[in-house]
């Protein structure tokens, strides 16, 4: 059944990731939040995750679990609107539309997973099977691009699949011009994780030192590899010019977004890369890898530099290249803001939500009065 053969919908539940936690669906929702959609319809917003022991992630999901099946019976006929990702964050979130068929309403499923396509080769028969049946009941599945509609769709052919692309604010131009006369520094900003190409960006690092003595590599996140990298950086004699600074929060992020000189992102899969994004519109100049959809974010030579995944040689040759070249990183970094500017902009990204929410038949308030969003509660008006 598709959205026309439900009762019309007059609110949005949103289940998704802790606010106060880590990651891109954090990003995602916080972004939605400065651009005012909150403000704009009524929304709740479920956590059913958070981070910290595996008992304490349990305890995370049943109270999301039991405040989803009361909102969707005490809400004013909610859309209850998924952000999933991929392996446990399916299987919590799997539950989440299980109860919304239930209470029958209407669900949309947005995937940021960048290893979906992996978990679900991972699933066996009967895992397989629901998955291509949680992804054939939603109303809508929200893919964050073109390649990844593809690739749910070949999961899931019965499915029905657009593309919302992730956004981001653009920092003024004071800002920017604050970036000035720093040290030269290398930033990789995201998990550190094998997929993201951490233990490449490291070896590349290490064959340009000595061309470049004032430059330095600081690893700005959390994950399963921190430590295997430090270990290498230690290896690779790299010292003090290698920092792990481990996650940092909106201003630290700020801070090290506005004293980079390049951001790299050598992944080896991706869907579309929030820290990417980000650096783009903080003007950075960026090397990255032409996966998932990063070639829709990336022209080659045009607002950035791509190499292979995996290739260490040619992540070395293009650090070097935009390090000895200060008008070709000037261009490149000027071209990737513009991207952002017109492509990836959060009122953009709002506004075509709005017109996805419109089509349930839930409208935007004719006056937005400001609200403050709080975790797991309806947001409520200062």
């Amino acid at each position: 059944m598709r959205a026309d053969a439900e009762p019309a919908c007059r609110s949005v539940l949103m289940v998704g990731t802790d606010l106060g936690g880590i990651g891109g669906i954090r990003t995602v929702v916080e972004g939605y939040i400065q651009a005012g959609l909150f403000d704009k319809i009524d929304c709740t917003y479920v956590t059913t995750h958070r981070p910290g022991s595996h008992w304490a992630k349990i305890s995370a999901a049943l109270c999301g679990w039991t405040r989803t099946a009361v909102r969707l019976v005490t809400l004013d006929a909610p859309l209850v609107h998924i952000h999933l990702s991929s392996r446990a964050s399916f299987w919590r979130k799997s539950v989440v539309c299980l109860l919304a068929r239930l209470a029958r309403r209407p669900y949309l499923l947005h995937s940021h997973g960048s290893e979906f396509a992996q978990f679900y080769d991972e699933c066996g028969p009967l895992g397989r099977r629901i998955v291509r049946l949680v992804l054939a009941r939603a109303h809508l599945v929200l893919a964050l691009s073109e390649t990844w509609r593809a690739t749910l769709q070949e999961i899931s052919p019965r499915a029905r699949i657009e593309v919302l692309r992730n956004a981001v604010p653009l920092p003024s131009l004071d800002e920017l011009s604050r970036r000035r006369d720093q040290q030269p520094t290398l930033l990789f900003l995201g998990e550190m994780a094998r997929h993201k190409g951490v233990f490449e960006l490291t070896q590349a690092f290490a064959r340009i030192t000595a061309t470049f003595p004032r430059l330095g590599l600081v690893y700005s996140g959390t994950g399963s590899a921190l430590e295997a990298v430090r270990e290498l950086g230690t290896r690779l004699g790299l010292g003090e010019r290698m920092e792990c600074t481990g996650w940092v929060e909106s201003e630290g992020k700020r801070a090290a977004l506005m004293g980079a000189t390049l951001f790299v992102l050598p992944s080896y899969v991706e869907g579309m890369p929030m820290a990417l994004l980000e650096a783009m519109s903080w003007g950075l100049p960026v090397i990255a890898t032409p996966v998932g959809g990063v070639p829709e974010m990336i022209t080659h030579e045009v607002n950035g530099l791509l190499v292979p995944p995996g290739d260490v040689d040619a992540l070395a040759a293009a650090i070097a290249r935009l390090m000895s070249d200060p008008p070709l990183r000037e261009r490149l970094g000027a071209a990737a803001r513009e991207t952002i500017a017109t492509r990836f902009s959060l009122s953009t990204a709002v506004e075509r939500l709005l017109e996805i929410y419109r089509r349930f038949g839930i409208q935007p308030r004719a006056t937005y009065p400001r609200r403050a969003v709080c975790l797991d509660t309806t947001v409520q008006q200062k």
